[in-house]
Order: C-alpha cells, then structure tokens, then sequence
C-alpha cells in the first residue's frame, strides 16, 4: 500500500503545480489581452494619420502636375 499511497502523493503535487502554473498562464493571457486591447488604439491612429498623409501627397502631387 506504501507504493500507492507515494504514488498518489506524487500525483497530488504534480497536480498542484500544474494547477499554480495553469493560474500563472491565466494572469499573462490577461496582461497580453490587455496589451493588444491598448495597441488597437495605436494603430487605428497610425492609419489615420497615413490616410490623412497619402491624402495630401495625392493633393500634392495633382498640383505640381497641373502647374508644370
């Protein structure tokens, strides 16, 4: 019975780690959601403003063409 009974504790503390390491991926799965959650604000900016660039590069350039 002594075998089973150390198997069992075995077990029982690879449980328990599984268990501290499972809860430990849950807290970094949260702190990356929430760092992709703030980027998406960044990059939606970022294509305004290259939007609103390629907009007055093309007004630019319709210009200089006209006046040359």
């Amino acid at each position: 019975m002594t075998d089973v009974h150390r198997d069992l504790g075995a077990h029982g503390e690879a449980i328990r780690t599984l268990q501290k390491e499972v809860t430990a991926l849950r807290g970094d799965v949260a702190e990356i959601k929430a760092m992709i959650a703030a980027s998406k604000g960044g990059l939606r900016m970022l294509m305004a403003v290259g939007g609103v660039a390629a907009a007055i590069g093309s007004v630019a350039t319709k210009l200089w063409e006209h006046l040359t």
